[in-house]
């Protein structure tokens, strides 16, 4: 199967925060009533009850999640996920309730945003035992074969946000680090022999992972292959398919 062309990576972009609850629907509602919603930070603050640093965040989450993108004439509207699950008209999730709209962004975020982390880690499984470091290096190890000379805080901090995006941290007493993709039980931690806090990815069953979204995610992957076969062991194991990026194989029963 041909690899689907992807766009440049990007290390960067969240301004040091995880996508916090609340976020993306209160992003989508803002722009369906105003585009340029995001347009003023002072009075984007006030109308998303968020900082004034972290509105970039927000904007680059919303994009990330296919839940905005940039509309013709300028300004942001709804983007692909936004209009199937948050629309105020048919929407399957307004308030992104359901563990299967969760697993719909996971699956959009990994395969579609092009950010470096979830590209490393969710593009293929080899990545299904890490720990800090080794994550950081092979972030290090992408950045140099594209050409990218990055700053170490830059990658750190790429690491950083894409672990806590998916661990709660147990000193977070509230939900300023809280992140819905933490709800998947997607990441496991534990100790090793030598110290280090190691993360073990994918096994545990995919609880939420509902049919219609398995079925869109195998829709998906051929259509961006442009597949003309649907060969079982690519959309098991092939890069970026359903199988790698759920960890299907991997999980236990």
């Amino acid at each position: 199967m041909a690899a689907v062309q992807r766009r440049e990576e990007r290390f960067s972009g969240h301004e040091s925060f995880v996508c916090r609850y609340g976020w993306l629907p209160k992003l989508h509602n803002a722009l369906a009533n105003d585009p340029f919603a995001l347009k003023d930070e002072a009075q984007a603050t006030i109308t998303l009850g968020i900082g004034r640093n972290m509105v970039k965040s927000v904007q680059f989450w919303g994009e990330a999640f296919g839940i905005i993108e940039a509309r013709e004439g300028g300004g942001l509207q709804s983007g692909p996920l936004g209009q199937l699950l948050l629309s105020n008209d048919g929407g399957w999730d307004r308030f992104l309730e359901q563990p299967e709209s969760l697993w719909l962004l996971h699956w959009w975020i990994t395969t579609h945003a092009d950010v470096a982390v979830w590209n490393l880690v969710f593009g293929k499984s080899s990545y299904s035992r890490f720990d800090r470091r080794a994550l950081i290096a092979g972030l290090v190890d992408r950045a140099d074969r594209l050409g990218k000379k990055l700053a170490a805080t830059t990658l750190e901090q790429h690491a950083s946000i894409f672990l806590h995006s998916y661990k709660r941290e147990e000193s977070a007493s509230d939900d300023t680090s809280w992140c819905p993709l933490q709800d998947l039980g997607l990441f496991e931690q534990t100790t090793a022999d030598d110290g280090k806090t190691v993360y073990l990815v994918g096994r545990n069953a995919p609880l939420g992972l509902s049919p219609r979204i398995f079925l869109f995610a195998v829709v998906d992957f051929y259509a961006r292959h442009r597949a003309i076969t649907r060969n079982l062991t690519d959309l098991t194991y092939g890069e970026f398919s359903p199988g790698v990026v759920f960890r299907l194989a991997a999980c236990r029963t």
